[in-house]
């Protein structure tokens, strides 16, 4: 039996792993930009549930008096004080590739998921499902992005 020997140089590989490289930070500053734009754009949705204040029936309130208009189960919280609206912060993590959006406010929480006295009036997981579709397209551009770069 005999053997083959197979000789030869690969070419380009500098050349490759210079566009590799780039098309790695490419992604990497896409992906943040993305992250960024979907965070701002799932407060943005947050915020604008809580202010809607849609239809619901009147209650009586005290310290200060006054008559809110009190959302149906299972929609979004109608905002009163605004505190709960004023305390919807947004951060980011891992250099920007994981952001976050929610509250600190424990009525925020019981508000999203419902008590034992109290059935869930949703804003974070209602704001999630309305702009998720969008957020799709957001990374999704800064992917296609990324590889139109890379490939001029």
């Amino acid at each position: 039996m005999s053997a083959f020997k197979l000789s030869g140089k690969i070419t380009g590989l500098d050349r490759l792993n210079k566009k590799l490289d780039l098309f790695k930070k490419e992604v990497l500053a896409n992906q943040v930009t993305a992250m960024q734009d979907a965070t701002f754009m799932l407060h943005s949705a947050a915020v604008n549930l809580i202010q809607d204040n849609a239809d619901g029936r009147p209650e009586k309130r005290y310290n200060p008096k006054r008559v809110v208009n009190v959302s149906r189960p299972g929609e979004a919280p109608n905002t009163d004080t605004g505190r709960l609206v004023q305390s919807i912060k947004f951060d980011f993590k891992d250099g920007g590739l994981r952001g976050r959006v929610g509250t600190n406010l424990k009525y925020g929480a019981a508000l999203e998921f419902g008590t034992s006295k109290m059935d869930a009036r949703p804003w974070l997981s209602t704001a999630v499902l309305l702009v998720s579709k969008e957020v799709a397209k957001i990374f999704a551009a800064a992917f296609k992005k990324s590889t139109k770069e890379v490939s001029e």
